[in-house]
């Protein structure tokens, strides 16, 4: 009897051991909780080269003002201000990613140093959230819910490779089929 305690003890020592060694090597007891890096993460398998870039306003060539409106069943989704400005990736004197807000009224600055093409998918890689034709932020479509974008009041299935301009209206829907 003595014999099978002395045994289950030193393996539950040996266990707790390699335990704390093992939460030690992952930097449980570090203590260094001061930084979070914000991490961009979106649905997207990569993130778009446009959302990685950095600018500022010395140098700029292009500057564009598409404005973006998310409905879900029936509720407008407020798209929050500076998304994309001095972010773990963009700061500094290079604060500022390609697609970014400064206000909470849905107008999206597009801005590069050079002219160019700028996705919409650009700016939910920014923004670290869910867009394309398979749903939108936490909602996704199934059998019963569908997803459609209207650019100028056009309906267009484009998506997150839609090409934003100036002045665009850009309206996403997501709610129920209808009829369901």
């Amino acid at each position: 009897m003595n014999k099978d305690i002395a045994i289950w003890g030193v393996i539950t020592s040996v266990s707790l051991v390699l335990l704390l060694l093992i939460l030690n090597a992952e930097g449980f007891f570090d203590g260094n909780d001061e930084i979070i890096e914000q991490v961009l993460e979106s649905s997207a398998d990569e993130l778009h080269p446009l959302a990685k870039d950095c600018l500022n306003h010395d140098t700029l060539e292009m500057h564009i003002h598409p404005k973006i409106t998310i409905v879900i069943n029936g509720s407008e989704i407020e798209i929050p201000g500076n998304i994309g400005i001095s972010t773990a990736q963009c700061n500094g004197e290079q604060n500022m990613h390609v697609t970014h807000t400064h206000g909470n009224d849905g107008t999206i600055h597009v801005e590069m140093n050079e002219p160019g093409d700028v996705p919409l998918e650009v700016f939910f890689d920014v923004w670290g959230k869910h867009f394309n034709e398979t749903g939108i932020l936490d909602e996704r479509v199934d059998a019963y819910h569908k997803i459609e974008m209207y650019v100028d009041g056009v309906k267009v299935n484009d998506f997150e490779t839609h090409l934003l301009e100036d002045k665009q209206q850009i309206l996403i829907e997501f709610g129920p089929i209808q009829g369901e």
